[in-house]
């Protein structure tokens, strides 16, 4: 049987010592603390802490962070049944900081839409929600997928919504008012056009998968965007118009397309994927960096490596693959006859393979005397090095 000391026994604090003489510390700390604690041992254990004692009895119910994932429990019905034993017992008085969902299973629908309801009724400032949805019903037929009505937010700041490439399960069928929002991640999501105007103070932005219903032109025009990633996807756009005056960081990943382009204050751009590239920009006068590693599959590829090279021509560190190093080795005619565009380069980083192919064959190819004038020249106190791992 242990012994409980309070301060009327001469304890200072609020420290509970054991008959073993070891003090109990995690009584004694204040309940901000606890509840911090709380939210990264998992919703299951933090219930479970309210057989502890009556000060545990509640305090579970004012976790600032909460996390509903269907990976720990054995049916849907089951975790249907705790997410309800949850939302109706937490003290609702408590501002939800963040909240997490998880959903993988051929029902759930209605569920998810009642926790990001419930989320954002809460002012919620983080919302993360995947759901990968089996499609053997009726609900699919129509290849709709999973359609969500977001509501409307005042103060979410960071959106992670993520569904599935193999079956297209996440539909974003409104265009809510997201005044507050910061950061946007769609993963596998049908969005419509007007999304982003509906975001005035959006900065960052990711787009991985994604489709655009009814639109062969996918159009970003933000005045605050900041960081910008496309990644794969969009086979069914023609091209990709970017606006964006305040862009600093652009990613292009495995789309290839038409892209035009107004970034005035770029710094960094990196682009992965196959050399179909077009690009028509009015110039990138701060530009600190640029990588490209582009997988090109024949010669007649090479005028649009090079155009592209010209778009670049005030980069100050600049990285290319070995692939585009190969190709223009066999355009020396081409090349010798260019100036170089680089007038601001300080640097030139060779890679040793390209990062998007599916083999990992090297081959050692020689930088020609060609390649390195056309490069060089007009930055002569550039350095050209080459690195073993991309970076």
């Amino acid at each position: 049987m242990k012994r409980c000391w309070s301060k009327k026994e001469g304890m200072s604090g609020r420290y509970r010592m054991r008959m073993d003489g070891e003090v109990d510390r995690l009584s004694g700390l204040q309940d901000d603390i606890v509840l911090k604690i709380l939210s990264f041992v998992g919703l299951k254990d933090a219930i479970g802490t309210s057989l502890l004692s009556s000060r545990w009895r509640f305090i579970w119910t004012s976790i600032p962070h909460l996390d509903f994932s269907t990976k720990d429990f054995s049916t849907m019905d089951k975790f249907s049944d705790f997410v309800t034993h949850v939302l109706s017992r937490r003290d609702n008085q408590v501002r939800l900081s963040s909240l997490k969902l998880y959903i993988h299973g051929k029902d759930g629908q209605d569920l998810a839409r009642r926790i990001v309801n419930y989320a954002i009724s809460l002012n919620v400032q983080q919302l993360n929600v995947t759901c990968l949805f089996e499609n053997d019903t009726n609900f699919f037929e129509d290849g709709i997928g999973f359609p969500l009505s977001l509501p409307s937010s005042h103060t979410l700041k960071h959106l992670t919504l993520s569904g599935s490439f193999h079956y297209d399960h996440f539909k974003l069928t409104s265009t809510p008012k997201l005044s507050s929002l910061t950061t946007l991640h769609l993963d596998c999501i049908t969005f419509y056009d007007g999304f982003f105007s509906m975001c005035p103070n959006l900065e960052n932005l990711t787009l991985n998968q994604c489709k655009m219903m009814g639109l062969e032109v996918l159009r970003i025009s933000h005045p605050r965007l900041s960081n910008l990633t496309l990644d794969n996807g969009y086979t069914d756009l023609e091209s990709v118009n970017v606006v964006t005056p305040q862009l600093k960081h652009l990613t292009i990943l495995g789309f290839s397309g038409t892209y035009l382009i107004s970034a005035p204050e770029l710094a960094s751009f990196f682009i992965r994927g196959y050399s179909h590239y077009t690009f028509s920009t009015d110039g990138f006068r701060y530009l600190e960096k640029a990588q490209l590693s582009l997988r090109i599959i024949c010669r007649s590829h090479v005028p649009k490596i090079l155009s592209l090279l010209q778009k670049l021509h005030n980069v100050k560190h600049l990285s290319l693959c070995m692939e585009i190093i190969k190709f223009l080795n066999l355009s020396m005619r081409v090349i010798s006859h260019q100036p170089s565009p680089f007038g601001n380069l300080k640097s030139v980083k060779i890679f040793p393979k390209y990062s998007c192919s599916w083999t990992q064959e090297y081959t050692k190819v020689i930088v020609s005397p060609e390649v390195k004038n056309y490069l060089l020249n007009s930055s002569p106190k550039a350095t050209l090095t080459e690195v073993l791992l991309e970076q």
